[in-house]
């Protein structure tokens, strides 16, 4: 199935979210500047000339009993995908809305549901943006892709385009086949089993994070071997321990 997005761009505004709210399924809304970007939480998002700053704005078929809560998992495995043909060392996911090189922080999403019949796909990416300012400001390291690919990094335009066609792509597997075959994908996706502390608003559950349910609540491997389900409603932040 061939799906035509249709674009606004815009120069600046307050949040993509903000806008892409006024559009159809099916529309990408981008712009240069984002004065109150925001992420998960609430938390600030800083949103300079340089990046990709876009929302993804895609149809949910109330007919379906698709999880959509599964769907931040969803946008990162495309987002991974959009960015592994630049065979970047080190990319990996992580869970439930980032994507890092390494340890440093290349890109975050967020997914919002703003009408019965549509979820808006946020997603931020440093690409030539000033990332020298974040330091301090942010949890994690930043990083950029003009650093990461010197010789070949692309446009903002190009990666917002890229990543569309990958977004469709993997959406329509979703919607379509479940989240058995999303999950597959996303094996490779996490890199090597790393020990992590979930965070909720009662306890510390520590284990080593070895992949998702289902539901796309998080899979703790335990010390003596046996696993365990996080429900991710309930985690605040996992946060990795190395």
């Amino acid at each position: 199935m061939s799906i035509t997005w249709q674009i606004k761009e815009l120069s600046t505004c307050e949040s993509t979210f903000i806008e892409a709210r006024k559009y159809p399924a099916w529309t990408i809304v981008n712009c240069i500047h984002q004065s109150k970007g925001r992420g998960r939480f609430n938390r600030t998002w800083f949103g300079e000339q340089g990046g990709l700053w876009v929302n993804y704005n895609l149809p949910i078929d109330e007919k379906l009993s698709c999880p959509w809560g599964f769907m931040p998992l969803v946008a990162g495995l495309a987002l991974m995908r959009a960015l592994q043909r630049y065979r970047i060392e080190g990319l990996r996911l992580r869970w439930p809305n980032d994507l890092l090189v390494g340890r440093h922080k290349l890109a975050g999403i967020l997914v919002e549901r703003p009408a019965a019949n549509m979820l808006t796909v946020g997603i931020g990416v440093n690409m030539h943006n000033n990332i020298i300012k974040l330091h301090g400001l942010t949890t994690d390291y930043p990083v950029r892709l003009a650093d990461l690919l010197p010789a070949a990094c692309p446009s903002v335009q190009q990666l917002r385009d890229e990543l569309a066609a990958e977004l469709a792509a993997i959406y329509l597997i979703f919607t379509q086949e479940g989240v058995a075959p999303i999950i597959s994908m996303l094996e490779s996706a996490w890199g090597s089993p790393r020990p992590v502390v979930a965070i909720t608003d009662t306890e510390r559950i520590c284990g080593h994070f070895i992949g998702v349910e289902e539901d796309g609540s998080p899979i703790l491997r335990q010390a003596d071997g046996s696993t365990l389900r996080v429900p991710g409603i309930t985690i605040n932040r996992l946060k990795e321990l190395i």
